[in-house]
């Protein structure tokens, strides 16, 4: 039985290079949720727009700018499950017909993994956590943008952080990225045992 492995923590948490590693250890598929939510923008736009109607969320090209409507879903939790409703259905179905492309093991990456279905579409779960403040730092640099506005995105995302008992697997990423790297390596040689395993035995463990 392949491994189809759901990653999932807080936004700047480490997941994207964990996940990556773990896919290259595995030789797995990987799939980034969040490049195909920026398609569903695209795919999707005449319908968000008609939700956001009295919003400016285009840019210069007429295209959906990122940024603005961030800002606006991060600020309103009605207009947040409005753009869900949309790209969550999106996501999934796209996710699904990549996952059917291959008979080989999975890595998705995907930071809402709990408010969609994709969950079930998996067959294990790793949660990567990293301290606030590492988080806010990570933000502050890559994004640009004050301590004030990474708590509010933080706060947006408190349901993930609550989530994570939900998950086989807890990568504490609390060191340097040689040690992420030696837990990726860790893991893959773990589902890769897993994987040969006639019968399988869920049992939490934390990786340090």
């Amino acid at each position: 039985m392949r491994n189809i492995i759901g990653v999932f923590g807080l936004i700047c948490s480490g997941k994207s290079s964990f996940s990556k590693m773990l896919a290259e250890n595995l030789n797995a598929l990987y799939i980034d949720a969040d490049k195909i939510g920026h398609s569903a923008l695209i795919e999707k736009k005449d319908d968000i727009l008609k939700l956001f109607y009295n919003d400016d969320i285009l840019d210069i090209y007429n295209n959906i700018d990122r940024k603005k409507l961030g800002k606006i879903v991060f600020n309103n939790k009605e207009k947040l499950k409005l753009l869900e409703s949309i790209s969550h259905s999106y996501i999934f179905e796209k996710i699904k017909e990549l996952i059917n492309t291959t008979d080989k093991d999975i890595v998705i990456e995907a930071a809402l993994i709990m408010r969609t279905d994709i969950y079930k579409l998996c067959n294990s779960l790793i949660y990567v956590n990293s301290t606030t403040s590492s988080i806010i730092k990570r933000m502050k640099k890559s994004r640009n943008i004050s301590e004030y506005d990474a708590r509010k995105i933080l706060k947006a995302q408190r349901d993930v952080k609550n989530k994570k008992l939900y998950s086989d697997i807890i990568v504490n990423n609390m060191k340097d990225y040689n040690n992420l790297c030696i837990i990726a390596k860790k893991l893959g040689m773990h589902y890769d045992f897993k994987s040969k395993r006639i019968f399988k035995q869920k049992r939490k463990r934390i990786f340090y």
